[in-house]
């Protein structure tokens, strides 16, 4: 069976592979050698070493949480990002189902595993294919995630502020023209509201109201600027860019609906990228896969460099954003998205299928900054075709970013907001060096890492005197902060999602608001 060359192997492969030697000779019209004389030995060129801006550990953690949210949902599949939003770089990348790296024609779905010999070679094809596909790298309805975008380009353009409380009027719906209804979640009636209430409340009347205000060309100004029309050159192998509505053929309805995030496409990396843009300061950076290459023959390292590629808004009204980011996370619904210790910047979101097409499924999402006033790390979670009577992403996709944020910011060293405190305000930020508590008993490791000031969350079991830690996170010798939260498991209790939490500090009400066309 030939070999298959995805995702960085095939987008690097020119890296890793190098160059063969050669010898050069002179030859006449026989293609007899004339001479030894004008031999030319040309050497091999060893391939260079890749590293990745992945880590490992964070992938493991997001790859598990992925593939519980998935199953639990009963989900035609999801996809996670990482991303560092002041450097570009992927921390993590994943999307489930997934396959076996060492058998990767052997199909992993199981319903087509069901069917397999009835497929032809075609479908078979085409199978393989979506399996092998990098559903980051795919383009999706981002759903009310999008509000983001129009929100700072308004501002931007002081066409709006944060909190004038009659600048939006919803009745629970907007009627474009005579015949278009749209509405709110269950048309609900949101009054008069501010552009923050309005991105709270995620109201489509509201961001109909907005994107009209602006006019299809300042937007589409935009939206280039973030990025959204183009691949992102993060050095993988990226497909169709996006598909949005020519621009001139974007009437009042087709406005509209842009402006909550529907009816065109875009992947899951543009939409992150252009995020981090909002909430860093206003830079659009490069994403970046690869941290650096080292040449075998010369040792010649090549580290990456942050590229920025252009200045899309200012620090005020990325300031302004980070802060209302905060407040569309405390909305009136229960959270699913809070990460004990720190405040996270979140956004929901629902795409419904295309009218002629409803076999696509909804797609839920959650996208996060955090910390949400100097973000270190921006997430996006996307679950296409949960099997739900009302998907919402506050329900299926907020609390898998949630599990991972939980394990990945103490493990990243970011400090909790509830660390020990100087008179001053200041954080006085004291670092441990985690100690390694596997095959201690489940009591012993608690106590352990409660002397040593950690916040720990233990699974349930059923004689904690016996039971032993069989994995800790962050992992043994990280230099981790001071009251971090520490995450065991054991061999009779690795269910990450069955994993109680205790001592919630600090609650952040994530809400979703669904409508016709869903928030």
């Amino acid at each position: 069976m030939s070999k298959v060359y995805i995702g960085v192997e095939q987008s690097q492969n020119g890296v890793l592979a190098g160059k063969n030697g050669r010898i050069v000779t002179t030859g006449n019209v026989k293609r007899k050698e004339i001479s030894a004389n004008y031999e030319q030995y040309i050497e091999v060129e060893n391939g260079s070493d890749l590293y990745l801006t992945i880590d490992v550990n964070i992938q493991k953690v997001v790859e598990k949480y992925l593939k519980e949210g998935v199953e639990k949902h009963n989900a035609q599949g999801g996809s996670v990002i990482l991303m560092d939003p002041k450097t570009g770089e992927i921390l993590s990348m994943a999307t489930y189902p997934d396959y076996n790296l060492n058998e990767p024609f052997t199909i992993s779905i199981e319903e087509d595993k069901e069917k397999w010999d009835e497929y032809s070679q075609e479908e078979r094809k085409d199978k393989l294919q979506t399996m092998w596909a990098d559903r980051n790298l795919k383009t999706y309805e981002p759903g009310s995630t999008f509000k983001l975008i129009v929100s700072a380009a308004a501002l931007e353009e002081e066409m709006i502020v944060t909190d004038n409380e009659n600048d939006f009027h919803c009745e629970g719906y907007t009627m474009i023209g005579d015949d278009t209804k749209i509405g709110c979640a269950g048309y609900e009636v949101h009054g008069n509201q501010s552009l923050r209430k309005a991105l709270r409340n995620s109201c489509n009347a509201a961001f109909i109201q907005l994107g009209h205000k602006m006019g299809a060309t300042r937007l589409y100004k935009y939206f280039e600027a973030f990025g959204l029309f183009e691949r992102t050159g993060v050095g993988l192998q990226e497909g169709v860019s996006s598909r949005f509505h020519p621009l001139a053929e974007v009437g009042p309805v087709e406005l509209g609906v842009t402006s909550f995030g529907q009816r065109f496409d875009i992947t899951p990396l543009q939409l992150i990228t252009a995020v981090s843009a909002i909430v860093n300061g206003g830079d659009l950076i490069q994403p970046s896969i690869v941290k650096k290459t080292i040449n075998l023959d010369s040792g010649t390292v090549k580290e990456h460099e942050t590229k920025i590629i252009r200045k899309v808004i200012s620090e005020d009204t990325s300031k302004k954003m980070r802060d209302m980011l905060k407040t569309a996370s405390e909305g009136r619904e229960k959270t699913y998205g809070t990460v004990m210790g720190y405040t996270v910047g979140g956004k929901t979101g629902t795409s419904e299928p295309p009218v002629n097409d409803p076999d696509v499924g909804y797609a839920v999402s959650y996208l996060a900054a955090a910390p949400a006033d100097e973000p270190k790390v921006v997430g996006l979670v996307v679950v296409y075709k949960p099997d739900a009577e009302n998907p919402y992403g506050s329900k299926i996709a907020a609390p898998i970013l949630s599990n991972i944020l939980t394990e990945v910011l103490p493990y990243m060293g970011i400090a909790s907001e509830n660390s020990n405190k100087t008179s001053a305000g200041a954080q006085s930020v004291k670092k441990v060096n985690l100690p390694d508590v596997t095959n201690k008993t489940v009591t012993e490791a608690k106590r352990t890492l409660t002397n040593l000031g950690f916040n720990v969350v233990a699974p349930e079991v059923q004689n904690p005197n016996s039971s032993l830690v069989t994995e800790q996170v962050p992992v043994k010798g990280a230099n981790v902060i001071d009251g971090a939260t520490i995450v065991l498991y054991t061999a009779e209790n690795n269910v990450r999602t069955s994993v109680k939490v205790p001592n919630l500090i600090r609650k952040n009400i994530i809400r979703s608001k669904i409508s016709s066309f869903r928030g």
